[in-house]
């Protein structure tokens, strides 16, 4: 296995990896449109797999053919989901890829939707073979993040926030 680059501490970016997530049949194309969601194709393979942590490689292909290419490793410790990200080079991602352990692609939208004054930042997740439809709901702050109603949201939403089975590589084992 090769090892993997290091770089300078500035070209991580750490993210709290929080966000409350839910299954929906699909959002309607009039609605990503209104709310100007940026798209792409997501090809997501992971290195390694265990029940607190995960590191992967993620494939962004944009609309424009630009390509963005990263390595990141998600540690859960007491219920909280940190993510650190890092960007890699094509050459890297091709030698990293041969350690892949299991790959799943999608395409996602990512937009900001507004309620209640609040602004929340979407995903929303097409997974590809699959009927699967997920929506992640972030905030700046937990407050906030749990202050969004799903009710009061345009397509109806079911809850899934803390099953486990939608984190990461898991998610996988729903797509049949």
């Amino acid at each position: 296995m090769s090892e993997i680059p290091t770089s300078s501490p500035e070209k991580k970016e750490i993210l709290d990896d929080n966000a409350r997530k839910f299954t929906l049949n699909t959002l309607d194309e009039s609605l990503l449109k209104d709310y100007n969601a940026t798209s792409f194709l997501l090809i997501t393979d992971w290195l390694t797999v265990d029940e607190n942590s995960e590191e992967k490689l993620a494939y962004k292909q944009y609309v424009d053919k630009s390509i963005q290419i990263l390595l990141i490793k998600k540690i859960t410790v007491n219920g909280t989901r940190t993510s650190v990200k890092e960007k890699i080079s094509e050459d890297t991602y091709k030698e990293l890829l041969e350690n892949s352990v299991q790959r799943i692609e999608k395409t996602r939208f990512e937009f900001t939707y507004l309620q209640d004054s609040i602004p929340f930042s979407l995903k929303y997740d097409e997974f590809s073979n699959s009927a699967l439809r997920v929506l992640e709901v972030d905030a700046a702050s937990e407050t906030e993040r749990e202050s969004f109603s799903p009710t009061n949201f345009p397509a109806p939403l079911n809850e899934v926030t803390g099953n486990l089975s939608y984190y990461g590589y898991r998610i996988h084992d729903n797509l049949g």
